[in-house]
């Protein structure tokens, strides 16, 4: 009898265990929400840092709720996609794509992609938005915050954003920085600015 009562106890005991351990399968949308996948040969990151360029998406979507109003936006960056669009000489062209991609900058060999994982997309008026959320490259998500347009015409979305600026210091990126603690001597008498300015046009499709 008690052999059987031991049995229970740990049975049951097992039983809470297991069920408590189910994983949670993520964050559930509200009922009748649309997503909207983004069409990425139709977006593109823009970037100013000195000079000019782009990044592509490899994925992405934008959430909308029942009343047709944003309530999450995730964007997946492809960092192998980095390009110059102001330098004319090829050859200078390929070697600042090949910095910008090396170990010194985003080590996109070890890094291939970065994120935008939105916290909150608060109306400012009609189409007008804030969006804060964080910038995550090598990992590290940093919150940031900008203003944007979100249009929906029939089954496509499109979002486009002011220019905003992000630090590249605050992800521990300092090589060529005027203010790097610890300068390599190849770096002497070259200094890029911290300063990145971005700004973004989605182009996306409700999925089906």
């Amino acid at each position: 009898m008690k052999n059987n009562i031991l049995f229970l106890l740990i049975a049951t005991v097992f039983t809470v265990l297991l069920l408590g351990s189910t994983p949670n399968n993520g964050f559930q949308y509200p009922k009748n929400s649309t997503i909207y996948l983004i069409d990425t040969g139709k977006s593109v990151l823009h970037w100013d840092c000195h000079h000019l360029g782009n990044l592509s998406f490899k994925a992405g979507q934008i959430v909308l709720s029942q009343n047709k109003e944003p309530i999450s936006m995730n964007l997946t960056i492809d960092m192998n996609s980095v390009k110059n669009i102001d330098i004319d000489n090829e050859l200078l062209q390929g070697t600042l794509e090949n910095v910008l991609k090396s170990e010194e900058f985003f080590d996109v060999e070890k890094y291939p992609e970065a994120q935008f994982e939105s916290h909150s997309i608060t109306k400012i008026s009609k189409d007008n938005y804030k969006f804060v959320g964080d910038f995550i490259i090598f990992g590290n998500g940093i919150c940031s915050e900008f203003e944007g347009t979100i249009r929906v015409k029939k089954d496509s979305l499109y979002v486009n954003t002011k220019i905003f600026m992000i630090d590249r210091t605050d992800w521990g990126l300092f090589y060529v920085s005027a203010n790097n603690p610890t300068p390599k001597k190849e770096e002497t008498g070259f200094v890029v600015t911290d300063t990145i300015l971005l700004h973004t046009h989605i182009a996306a499709y409700k999925k089906k």
